[in-house]
Protein backbone atom coordinates (compact mmCIF):
# COMPACT_ATOMS: atom_id res chain seq x y z
CA UNK A 1 0.00 0.00 0.00
CA UNK A 2 1.35 3.45 -0.96
CA UNK A 3 0.54 7.20 0.40
CA UNK A 4 -1.08 8.04 -2.41
CA UNK A 5 -3.73 5.96 -1.85
CA UNK A 6 -5.67 8.56 0.23
CA UNK A 7 -4.84 11.21 -2.72
CA UNK A 8 -7.17 9.10 -4.56
CA UNK A 9 -9.77 8.64 -2.28
CA UNK A 10 -9.75 12.68 -1.76
CA UNK A 11 -10.92 12.86 -5.86
CA UNK A 12 -14.69 12.49 -5.81
CA UNK A 13 -14.19 11.00 -9.32
CA UNK A 14 -11.56 8.10 -8.34
CA UNK A 15 -13.83 7.84 -5.42
CA UNK A 16 -16.81 6.79 -7.39
CA UNK A 17 -14.36 4.29 -10.01
CA UNK A 18 -13.25 3.25 -7.11
CA UNK A 19 -16.39 2.05 -5.25
CA UNK A 20 -17.81 0.64 -8.75
CA UNK A 21 -14.48 -1.31 -9.06
CA UNK A 22 -14.53 -2.84 -5.56
CA UNK A 23 -18.56 -2.97 -5.90
CA UNK A 24 -18.13 -5.37 -8.95
CA UNK A 25 -15.34 -7.23 -7.71
CA UNK A 26 -13.83 -7.25 -12.28
CA UNK A 27 -15.48 -4.65 -14.13
CA UNK A 28 -14.20 -3.50 -17.50
CA UNK A 29 -14.02 0.14 -18.60
CA UNK A 30 -17.07 0.01 -20.87
CA UNK A 31 -19.38 -1.44 -17.88
CA UNK A 32 -17.70 1.61 -15.51
CA UNK A 33 -18.84 3.95 -18.52
CA UNK A 34 -21.98 2.42 -17.97
CA UNK A 35 -22.36 2.69 -14.67
CA UNK A 36 -20.81 6.53 -14.96
CA UNK A 37 -22.29 7.46 -17.83
CA UNK A 38 -21.41 11.71 -16.08
CA UNK A 39 -17.59 10.60 -16.66
CA UNK A 40 -15.88 10.89 -20.11
CA UNK A 41 -13.99 7.87 -21.66
CA UNK A 42 -10.53 9.86 -21.98
CA UNK A 43 -11.85 11.29 -18.32
CA UNK A 44 -12.11 7.48 -17.11
CA UNK A 45 -8.82 6.21 -18.60
CA UNK A 46 -6.77 8.94 -17.05
CA UNK A 47 -7.94 8.06 -13.61
CA UNK A 48 -8.14 4.10 -14.40
CA UNK A 49 -4.07 4.76 -15.62
CA UNK A 50 -3.50 6.49 -12.59
CA UNK A 51 -4.74 4.41 -10.06
CA UNK A 52 -3.13 1.28 -11.96
CA UNK A 53 0.16 2.85 -11.79
CA UNK A 54 -0.24 3.98 -7.71
CA UNK A 55 -1.56 0.47 -6.71
CA UNK A 56 -4.49 1.25 -5.70
CA UNK A 57 -6.37 -1.47 -8.52
CA UNK A 58 -4.99 -3.88 -10.87
CA UNK A 59 -6.04 -5.18 -14.42
CA UNK A 60 -7.43 -9.16 -13.57
CA UNK A 61 -8.18 -9.85 -16.92
CA UNK A 62 -7.92 -9.39 -20.46
CA UNK A 63 -10.20 -10.49 -23.39
CA UNK A 64 -9.88 -9.71 -27.03
CA UNK A 65 -12.66 -8.10 -28.60
CA UNK A 66 -12.43 -7.61 -32.40
CA UNK A 67 -9.04 -6.70 -32.57
CA UNK A 68 -8.84 -5.09 -28.70
CA UNK A 69 -8.14 -5.99 -25.68
CA UNK A 70 -10.89 -5.17 -23.00
CA UNK A 71 -8.89 -5.39 -19.56
CA UNK A 72 -11.01 -6.34 -16.38
CA UNK A 73 -10.16 -4.37 -13.15
CA UNK A 74 -10.15 -4.94 -9.50
CA UNK A 75 -9.28 -3.50 -6.16
CA UNK A 76 -5.68 -4.02 -4.85
CA UNK A 77 -4.85 -5.13 -1.38
CA UNK A 78 -4.27 -7.61 0.87
CA UNK A 79 -6.25 -6.96 4.11
CA UNK A 80 -4.88 -9.33 6.43
CA UNK A 81 -1.16 -8.53 5.46
CA UNK A 82 -1.45 -4.87 5.39
CA UNK A 83 -3.16 -4.85 9.06
CA UNK A 84 -1.03 -6.66 10.60
CA UNK A 85 1.88 -4.65 9.39
CA UNK A 86 -0.19 -1.54 10.16
CA UNK A 87 -0.64 -2.75 13.55
CA UNK A 88 2.86 -3.56 13.97
CA UNK A 89 4.49 -0.41 13.02
CA UNK A 90 1.65 1.64 14.48
CA UNK A 91 1.65 3.28 11.44
CA UNK A 92 -1.27 6.04 11.29
CA UNK A 93 -1.36 6.60 7.30
CA UNK A 94 -1.68 3.36 6.48
CA UNK A 95 -4.09 2.27 9.02
CA UNK A 96 -6.24 5.70 7.17
CA UNK A 97 -5.38 3.79 4.26
CA UNK A 98 -7.31 0.45 5.29
CA UNK A 99 -9.94 2.05 7.19
CA UNK A 100 -11.58 4.27 3.73
CA UNK A 101 -11.05 0.99 1.80
CA UNK A 102 -13.28 -0.07 4.84
CA UNK A 103 -15.79 2.32 4.40
CA UNK A 104 -16.30 2.38 0.91
CA UNK A 105 -17.54 -1.24 1.36
CA UNK A 106 -19.64 0.03 3.88
CA UNK A 107 -21.00 3.04 1.82
CA UNK A 108 -21.19 -0.01 -1.36
CA UNK A 109 -23.36 -2.02 0.89
CA UNK A 110 -25.55 0.94 2.78
CA UNK A 111 -25.79 2.55 -1.24
CA UNK A 112 -26.93 -0.83 -2.42
CA UNK A 113 -29.49 -0.71 0.27
CA UNK A 114 -30.97 2.62 -0.51
CA UNK A 115 -30.89 2.19 -4.11
CA UNK A 116 -33.43 -1.04 -3.65
CA UNK A 117 -36.95 -1.06 -4.40
CA UNK A 118 -38.19 -2.53 -1.61
CA UNK A 119 -36.48 -0.32 1.49
CA UNK A 120 -38.34 -0.27 4.40
CA UNK A 121 -35.93 1.55 6.88
CA UNK A 122 -37.79 0.90 9.97
CA UNK A 123 -38.91 -2.49 9.02
CA UNK A 124 -35.14 -3.58 7.96
CA UNK A 125 -33.83 -2.20 10.88
CA UNK A 126 -31.55 -0.24 8.89
CA UNK A 127 -29.78 3.35 10.69
CA UNK A 128 -26.55 4.64 12.14
CA UNK A 129 -25.44 6.37 14.99
CA UNK A 130 -22.75 7.51 17.01
CA UNK A 131 -22.56 7.28 20.60
CA UNK A 132 -19.77 9.27 22.80
CA UNK A 133 -18.85 7.35 25.85
CA UNK A 134 -16.91 8.53 29.10
CA UNK A 135 -15.11 5.14 30.50
CA UNK A 136 -11.59 4.16 31.78
CA UNK A 137 -9.75 1.98 29.33
CA UNK A 138 -10.28 -0.88 31.59
CA UNK A 139 -14.24 -0.04 31.45
CA UNK A 140 -14.22 0.36 27.73
CA UNK A 141 -12.22 -2.78 27.32
CA UNK A 142 -14.79 -4.77 29.55
CA UNK A 143 -17.98 -2.91 27.60
CA UNK A 144 -16.27 -3.96 24.23
CA UNK A 145 -15.62 -7.89 25.53
CA UNK A 146 -19.63 -7.88 26.43
CA UNK A 147 -20.16 -6.42 23.13
CA UNK A 148 -18.01 -9.15 20.93
CA UNK A 149 -19.89 -12.20 23.11
CA UNK A 150 -23.59 -10.70 21.80
CA UNK A 151 -22.10 -10.22 18.54
CA UNK A 152 -20.32 -13.44 18.32
CA UNK A 153 -23.51 -15.17 19.68
CA UNK A 154 -25.52 -13.60 17.15
CA UNK A 155 -23.16 -14.75 14.23
CA UNK A 156 -22.75 -18.43 15.17
CA UNK A 157 -26.81 -18.66 15.90
CA UNK A 158 -28.36 -21.06 13.72
CA UNK A 159 -30.82 -18.61 11.19
CA UNK A 160 -34.58 -19.19 12.19
CA UNK A 161 -37.82 -18.73 10.26
CA UNK A 162 -37.81 -14.83 9.93
CA UNK A 163 -33.90 -14.45 10.72
CA UNK A 164 -32.60 -11.33 8.27
CA UNK A 165 -29.25 -10.71 7.75
CA UNK A 166 -28.05 -7.78 8.61
CA UNK A 167 -24.38 -6.08 8.67
CA UNK A 168 -23.21 -4.27 11.77
CA UNK A 169 -20.27 -2.20 11.37
CA UNK A 170 -18.38 -0.43 14.18
CA UNK A 171 -15.63 2.53 14.38
CA UNK A 172 -14.02 3.27 17.20
CA UNK A 173 -12.66 6.60 17.57
CA UNK A 174 -9.94 7.11 20.42
CA UNK A 175 -9.96 10.54 21.78
CA UNK A 176 -7.70 13.47 20.75
CA UNK A 177 -4.62 13.84 22.22
CA UNK A 178 -3.22 17.46 23.59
Amino acid sequence: MNDKIIEHFANPTRSKIFLEIFTGEQITAKKLLEKLPDISQPTLYRHIKAMLDDGMIEVVGEKKIRGVVEKSYSAKFDWAADMERIVTENDGPGFMQIFLQYITGVINEFRTYCESDNVDIVGDGAGFSVAPICATDEEFQDAMMKIGEIIQSLITATPTEGSKLRSLYMVIVPPKKV
